[in-house]
C-alpha cells in the first residue's frame, strides 16, 4: 500500500497511513468504541497487511470520537453468547491482540477517555501507552457480578460473563500483561478492586509511558509517531525483538 494512502472500508474500524505511520482507529463513537466479532476480524486482517507493507513504520491505534479509546467487549455480543461461543470469544480476543503484540514494528496506544475492561486489554498489548490527561483506565470486569455499591448499573440484572460455578476474570490477556507492564503487587490491587484509575496515577504505576494535556494530545501523539517513524524499519524490527524476546546483540553479521 502506498504511502498517504486509506485502506479498504472496514466497518468499525479506520486505517489511514501516511508518511510511514500506520493510523488506526476503531470507529464506533456511538458505542464508546466497544469491540465486536466484526472489530476482532477486521482487526487480524490490518495487522496482516500492514506487518507486510514496507511502507509502515509505526502503529498509532486510537479511537474515534471525544468519549473513549475502547470500552471493552460490547455488552450485546456479551449477552447473545452461548456457553460455547463464550469460550471462543476468549480465544478469539488473545489471539486478535497476540497478532498486535507480534508486528514487526512498534505499535502506540494513544488513549483518552474510557479504556476499561477489554479497552486496556488491547492497549497493553501494544509496545507502550500514552495517555490524555481525561484519560480513565482499569480491568473493571470483577466489578460485574461485585455486590452493591460497586457493581456497575448494566449489570444489575445479572452479569452474562459469570457461570454458575467457579470465577471468571479477564480473558484477553490482560491478567498476563498487566502483571508484565507494573508488577504483580500493584497488578492484583487493580484486579482486585477493579478500580478505574485516572491518568496521573496510571503513569505513576508504570502502566502508561507520558500523559498529554487533552488539547495537545493529537499533536503530541503525532509528533512521537514521526520521530520513530523517521528511524529504519529494518532497525526497530530488529531492536522489538531484541527487546521483546530478550536477546543479546554481541555482533551484526555483514551482508
Amino acid at each position: 500500500m502506498p504511502p498517504n494512502a486509506s485502506g479498504p472500508a472496514y466497518e468499525t474500524v479506520d486505517l489511514k497511513i501516511e508518511e510511514r505511520v500506520a493510523w488506526l482507529t476503531l470507529n464506533r463513537p456511538g458505542k464508546l468504541n466497544a469491540l465486536t466479532p466484526t472489530t476482532m476480524r477486521e482487526l487480524r486482517a490490518i495487522f496482516t497487511a500492514v506487518d507486510d507493507d514496507e511502507d509502515v513504520c509505526v502503529v498509532v491505534l486510537r479511537g474515534a470520537g471525544e468519549r473513549a479509546f475502547c470500552a471493552g467487549m460490547d455488552l450485546g455480543w456479551s449477552e447473545t453468547l452461548t456457553k460455547r461461543e463464550r469460550i471462543e470469544q476468549g480465544r478469539l480476543g488473545e489471539k486478535t491482540f497476540a497478532m498486535m503484540e507480534r508486528l514487526s514494528v512498534p505499535v502506540i496506544a494513544a488513549v483518552h477517555g474510557y479504556a476499561v475492561g477489554g479497552g486496556l486489554e488491547l492497549a497493553l498489548a501494544a509496545d507502550f501507552i500514552v495517555a490524555s490527561d481525561d484519560a480513565k483506565m482499569g480491568l473493571v470486569e470483577i466489578t460485574l457480578s461485585a455486590r452493591p455499591p460497586y457493581r456497575p448499573k448494566m449489570t444489575e440484572d445479572g452479569d452474562p460473563d459469570q457461570p454458575e460455578f467457579g470465577g471468571s476474570a479477564p480473558g484477553w490477556g490482560g491478567v498476563k500483561r498487566l502483571p508484565a507492564r507494573i508488577g504483580k503487587a500493584l497488578a492484583k490491587e487493580l484486579l482486585f478492586t477493579g478500580a478505574r484509575i485516572d491518568a496521573e496515577r496510571a503513569m505513576r504505576l508504570g502502566l502508561v509511558n507520558d500523559v498529554y494535556p487533552a488539547d495537545e494530545f493529537d499533536k503530541r501523539v503525532g509528533e512521537l509517531a514521526e520521530r520513530i517513524a523517521a528511524m529504519n524499519r529494518y532497525n526497530l524490527r530488529l531492536v522489538k525483538e531484541l527487546v521483546t524476546y530478550g536477546y543479546d546483540w554481541i555482533e551484526p553479521h555483514p551482508s
